[in-house]
């Protein structure tokens, strides 16, 4: 079974960002499912789709261009590791990614193989902030970064 675009992009953000993180830091998870973040032990990088309104490419076109909105939510261990790992989700994130189309093993839905079909770009930074929660948070809402852009497949 083939996976829609959205899914696509939601899944080739994850893949790269995982492959990215495990090449230059140690011990961080890095997910797709905001509510595992607080079922997973700590640096966590939560990576999803918020959404993927499309506008049309021009008046009277039924062409759809479809603007994908990723959240990246860092649970971190202290400031300075959830500062660095902002930092650097943000430099690598500037260069964009391989978009891969996902499809599922036939007799192993678990199983996802994938094949480049193109890439994706930053198109817009829309938020790079701390988030605080105050002294008594959760430990998991202690040191939070939210970052927000947009995305588009070329």
């Amino acid at each position: 079974m083939y996976f829609q675009p959205a899914r696509n992009v939601e899944l080739s953000v994850v893949d790269y960002l995982r492959t990215q993180i495990d090449a230059n830091w140690s011990n961080v998870n890095t997910i797709k499912s905001f509510t595992q973040a607080y079922k997973t032990a700590l640096p966590v990088v939560c990576v999803r789709l918020r959404e993927f309104p499309p506008t049309r490419l021009e008046v009277g076109s039924n062409t759809l261009l479809y603007d994908y909105n990723i959240v990246i939510d860092i649970f971190a261990n202290s400031e300075g590791q959830k500062n660095d790992l902002a930092y650097f989700i943000m430099d690598k994130m500037k260069d964009g990614c391989v978009y891969y189309e996902f499809s599922q093993t036939s007799g192993a839905p678990e199983t996802l193989t994938k094949v480049a079909n193109g890439r994706l770009h930053v198109k817009d930074y829309l938020s790079n902030t701390a988030l605080d929660f105050g002294e008594d948070a959760d430990k998991y809402d202690q040191h939070r970064f939210y970052v927000s852009i947009n995305m588009r497949r070329d």
